[in-house]
């Protein structure tokens, strides 16, 4: 969307607004993917829409899953969503 907007000479703010809008993004991730699709040839698939989930953790956990997002350059709930995916798919070993 992003992409074919700018190809028909939307002005990228506007065509940021509209990716908030239409996807429910953040400006500040509507931009993003606005520079990207202005670097780029071909569409950027867009990620699936998110909701908070509270937990309540160990501090020590917490304090793991920060220092490894933080060495991967990567956002916490992008570490926890990769590890939970991992899990979700492992098959049962007990079982």
């Amino acid at each position: 969307m992003a992409l074919d907007l700018l190809k028909q000479k939307t002005p990228p703010p506007e065509v940021a607004a509209a990716l908030a809008a239409r996807f429910e993004l953040s400006a500040r991730q509507a931009y993003r993917y606005v520079q990207h699709a202005q670097r780029v040839a071909k569409p950027l698939v867009l990620p699936e829409a998110k909701a908070v989930f509270t937990v309540k953790l160990a501090p020590r956990l917490i304090q793991r899953v920060r220092r490894r997002a933080r060495a991967r350059g990567q956002p916490i709930s992008q570490v926890v969503t990769e590890a939970l995916q991992q899990f979700l798919t492992q098959r049962n070993s007990h079982g």
